[in-house]
C-alpha cells in the first residue's frame, strides 16, 4: 500500500489507497509536548517518538502549529506517526513534500536516515513501522501529478506549468518545463492563507468591536466560505468577497505576476498555471487559472500517485 502525506503548516492530509477505495484523513499540524491528566472516560492517543509523549491534531490541548523550522524535528516524525497509526493495512511506501526552499538531494538524503533510525511508537508501547521506502518531492509537484492524472492528460508533463500552491504560512510557486522540476524557478512567498485569515479578523473587529482569536480559526474558515457566522449569540456577518479580491487581485497577483516576469526573463514560455492549496479553496477559478479539483489534498493526492508510478 501507498500514502501521499502532505504536512503543510496549516494541516496535514494523507491519502491511501486500499484496495480500490481511496482514503483521506484530515487533521491540523499541531503539536503538543503537555499531555494532560485524564478525566472520566476521556480518551486520546499519544505518540511516542524515541520515547518522547506527543499529542498530534485535534487531541492536542495546549500546542501551536507547525513552522518553517519544524521539518526533521521530532514534532515532525510525531506527525508522519500519527498519520501511519490511521492505517490498518502494512504501507510499503509513503510520499511526502518539502518546501521548494528546503528541497535538495542532500536534505532528503538527511531525512531518510533519520527516518530509518526512529522508534515511534504508540501509548501501549506497539511500535508503529516505517515503511521500507519513504520519498520526498518538492511542495507543488502533487498538485501537478494530481491535475494531469484527474483530468486525463498525463501526457501533458511536457507542457511548461508553473504551479501556485497556496498555503497557511506561505505560497510556494514551481516551474515545470519539459516534464523535469525547476529548482533554480521555484519560490516561496509570505503569502498564505494566514494572512487572508488576518484580513478577515480585521475587517470583522473594524465593524463589530470584536476580535477573532487566532485560536479560532474554524471561525474564520466559516465565515470566508458563508459570509456571516453566528458569534455570542448574534448572527454577524461582514463583505468577504471583497477580501477574498483584494487578497487575489492585491497581493497573490501582484506576487506571481513579478514571478512571471522571471520566468520569462530566463527564457521559459509558461502554457498553464494550476492553482492548489487550502488558499485556492475560496479564490476559485480566477485569471486564466486552472484550479485543480478539492485543492486542499490535492499535494497528497499527487503523493500517493507518484508513489503508486
Amino acid at each position: 500500500m501507498v500514502a501521499g502525506i502532505d504536512i503543510g503548516y496549516g494541516y496535514t492530509k494523507m491519502v491511501y489507497r486500499n484496495g480500490i477505495k481511496r482514503n483521506v484523513h484530515v487533521f491540523p499540524s499541531m503539536v503538543s509536548r503537555y499531555i494532560p491528566a485524564r478525566s472520566f472516560n476521556e480518551t486520546f492517543e499519544i505518540i511516542r517518538v524515541n520515547d518522547r509523549p506527543y499529542l498530534v491534531g485535534y487531541e492536542t490541548v495546549t500546542s501551536s502549529r507547525v513552522g518553517p523550522s519544524f521539518v526533521g524535528a521530532d514534532e515532525y516524525f510525531a506527525i508522519i506517526g500519527h498519520c501511519l497509526s490511521k492505517v490498518e493495512a502494512d504501507i510499503r511506501t509513503i510520499v511526502l513534500g518539502l518546501p521548494p526552499q528546503a528541497f535538495s538531494r542532500e536534505r532528503v538524503q538527511l531525512l531518510k536516515d533519520s527516518i530509518r533510525q526512529l522508534d515511534i511508537r504508540c501509548e501501549d508501547g506497539r511500535r508503529i513501522s516505517v515503511p521500507s521506502e519513504v520519498d520526498f518531492v518538492p511542495q507543488g509537484a502533487g498538485i501537478l501529478f494530481a491535475y494531469l492524472s484527474e483530468n486525463g492528460s498525463p501526457e501533458e508533463i511536457e507542457t511548461t506549468t508553473v504551479v501556485v500552491d497556496i498555503g497557511y504560512h506561505t505560497m510556494d510557486v514551481v516551474l515545470f518545463a519539459e516534464g523535469r522540476y525547476r529548482g533554480d524557478m521555484s519560490k516561496s512567498y509570505p503569502h498564505g492563507v494566514s494572512e487572508l485569515y488576518d484580513m478577515v479578523r480585521d475587517a470583522y473587529t473594524r465593524k463589530y468591536f470584536i476580535f477573532l482569536s487566532h485560536d479560532r480559526d474554524g471561525l474564520v474558515e466559516h465565515l470566508l466560505k458563508n459570509g456571516s457566522i453566528t458569534h455570542m449569540g448574534e448572527r454577524r456577518a461582514i463583505d468577504t468577497q471583497s477580501i477574498l479580491d483584494d487578497f487575489f487581485t492585491g497581493r497573490i497577483m501582484t506576487v506571481l505576476d513579478k514571478y512571471m516576469s522571471s520566468v520569462e526573463r530566463n527564457g521559459y514560455k509558461v502554457e498553464r498555471i494550476i492553482l492548489g492549496g487550502g488558499g485556492a479553496s475560496y479564490i476559485g477559478k480566477a485569471s486564466g487559472a486552472n484550479v485543480v479539483v478539492d485543492p486542499q489534498t490535492a499535494n497528497a493526492r499527487g503523493f500517493l500517485i507518484y508513489g503508486l508510478n
